[in-house]
């Protein structure tokens, strides 16, 4: 997954959460009532990360916070072990239809993974009535779904019932299920589609973390910390896993679990701008050698430096650019997150980096971008943008041409199901199982003052894919040139710029100066020390200001 995610904020404040914003100004208008939300019911549906008292060092001991909290409240709270799965999906049954409607609205506006996936209980009960007809088959997935079931039963049960509606059921002496309380289950053990079909709808979520866990869980073989084998017989021939819903060709998207298999030119794309299958300049390429015709002690493994400095030795921006790929959340596409699969409408930005910065020892990276924004700031110039990730925590620093802006985000809100979710900097190693594909005369973009397309600067590249991901590595310098997601993104790297060090460890200073009170006149959920804060805002109004400024020189259309 490409990591450099570019998150410009404001516009996720003041405008990809009109739902949100309605839907609590109508429920405090109207005043308590079984259907509205009150007051502590609304702070909680907006608040994305637990607060300290609901969290754990990891999925266990989180599970076993939740579980005491769970207790406390429910007097018939019983064992996840104790319930059958039937039970369970009549148990959600009956809070979907107690949910809030409310709730439900402030959890779409806000993308947030609490959001209700399903139009109704009867989707449900088909999407359950599959997972029933896998256990029945395969009896060794009965617990993988028990406690897929519990977790999302708790889910529902806290944040998309209103308090008032808990107290109506726990008066019909209703019993409420508990989390388990060890590590995830591993689902599956390549036995059949219905059983694949099971275990992806258990799995999937949580993909992200195949890339993105700590290294060191990594390292140290977790369970959900290594992408698994896109070529084992319960996944090769069964993607794409999302459906390729844009109905994207092969040259854009080619998945290495898809039949026919990726060959070389097939999944390489380009500089793409829109959704539309033809909205995309597809790079040049020419198959040159099979892996059996390559001398493979000239093929550099995908492999990134655990330290390096990508940056032109002239100072140009350039060193590496990128075409960033991620969910819509806003009508401008100012702020947005590349996530794991492409079904919902996507945005596509391109810009040029002066440098970039990475450590995996630590677990921190940092890109320094020069920006072109749209819509209602079309016809500014250009701004700067630092982005820094250290641990979980991700620092956004744009100088507005006038005005310094920090925004701390939260990297997992997006994808997170079962909180309190992290995710981390790429891991150095993430691509290397990938599957070597051969060598290909290819265009790698933008490198060396080249364009894209045909006017990309045209190398000798070695081609890997991992599930959708296709990585190019140079057998010249020996490190990875061209990167390729279809929902993700694209990144280059000129080989001559690299360097495996990093000359002042400064640069990850976290959390940031301007990021904390006193520093950036803009200041997006950040707390006074700088750390992520969900809804802690300050100087709004100067981004005010610039947009009035801006909007009264371009007409915007929503």
């Amino acid at each position: 997954r490409v990591t450099n995610l570019q998150h410009f904020e404001p516009r996720g404040v003041m405008l990809s959460r009109p739902a949100a914003v309605v839907a609590a100004a109508f429920a405090l208008l109207a005043g308590p009532s079984a259907a509205s939300p009150a007051l502590e019911d609304l702070q909680r549906a907006r608040e994305k990360k637990p607060r300290d008292a609901y969290r754990g060092h990891d999925q266990a001991a989180m599970s076993r916070v939740l579980n005491e909290h769970t207790r406390k409240a429910e007097k018939n709270a019983r064992s996840c072990q104790t319930w059958s799965t039937a039970e369970l999906q009549d148990f959600m049954a009956k809070v979907h239809s107690e949910s809030s409607e409310n709730l439900q609205e402030i959890y779409s506006g806000a993308k947030d993974r609490r959001l209700m996936k399903k139009n109704s209980i009867e989707d449900y009960r088909a999407h359950w009535e599959e997972l029933n007809s896998a256990s029945q088959r395969y009896p060794h997935l009965v617990e993988p779904q028990r406690e897929s079931h519990c977790r999302q039963a708790v889910m529902w049960w806290v944040h998309h019932l209103t308090e008032d509606r808990r107290m109506a059921l726990r008066a019909q002496n209703t019993s409420v299920p508990l989390l388990p309380e060890g590590e995830k289950l591993k689902c599956g053990q390549g036995l059949g589609e219905d059983e694949r079909r099971a275990c992806v709808g258990i799995n999937e979520p949580n993909s992200c973390d195949w890339c993105h866990s700590t290294q060191a869980r990594h390292d140290a073989g977790v369970p959900g910390t290594s992408p698994p084998n896109a070529l084992d017989p319960q996944f090769h021939g069964k993607g794409p896993d999302d459906g390729n819903p844009h109905g994207w060709d092969r040259k854009r998207r080619c998945d290495q679990d898809q039949l026919p298999p990726c060959q070389m030119c097939e999944g390489i794309g380009g500089r793409a701008w829109s959704d539309k299958n033809e909205d995309i300049e597809i790079t040049p390429c020419t198959p040159l050698a099979t892996p059996d015709k390559v001398n493979m002690s000239t093929v550099a493994p995908p492999l990134y430096p655990k330290k390096f400095t990508v940056r032109r030795k002239d100072g140009q921006q350039g060193g590496y650019s990128d075409t960033l790929i991620g969910w819509k959340t806003d009508p401008f596409c100012f702020g947005f997150f590349p996530q794991n699969d492409s079904i919902k409408p996507l945005c596509y930005r391109s810009q040029d980096a002066y440098v970039k910065y990475y450590d995996i020892e630590r677990e921190a990276a940092r890109t320094d971008y020069n920006v072109k924004l749209t819509g209602a700031f079309a016809s500014a110039p250009n701004i700067t943008a630092e982005i820094l990730m250290v641990q979980e925590t991700m620092w956004v620093q744009n100088h507005l041409w006038a005005v310094d802006q920090c925004i701390c985000t939260n990297p997992s809100g997006n994808h997170c199901t079962t909180p309190p979710c992290k995710s981390y900097v790429w891991n150095w190693d993430t691509f290397k199982s990938a599957q070597y594909l051969g060598r290909e005369r290819i265009g790698a973009e933008w490198i060396q003052n080249s364009g894209t397309g045909e006017s990309a600067k045209m190398m000798d590249l070695d081609h890997f894919i991992m599930w959708s991901h296709h990585v190019w590595t140079d057998p010249v310098s020996r490190r990875p040139v061209r990167m390729w997601k279809p929902f993700n993104g694209l990144q280059n790297y000129d080989p001559d710029a690299w360097t495996e060090d990093i000359q002042d460890p400064s640069v990850f200073e976290a959390p940031p100066a301007k990021c904390k009170k006193g520093g950036a006149k803009i200041r997006i959920h950040c707390d006074d020390d700088g750390h992520y804060k969900e809804g802690n805002h300050e100087g709004l109004e100067h981004l005010q200001s610039l947009m009035d400024f801006w909007q009264k020189t371009e007409e915007i259309v929503v």
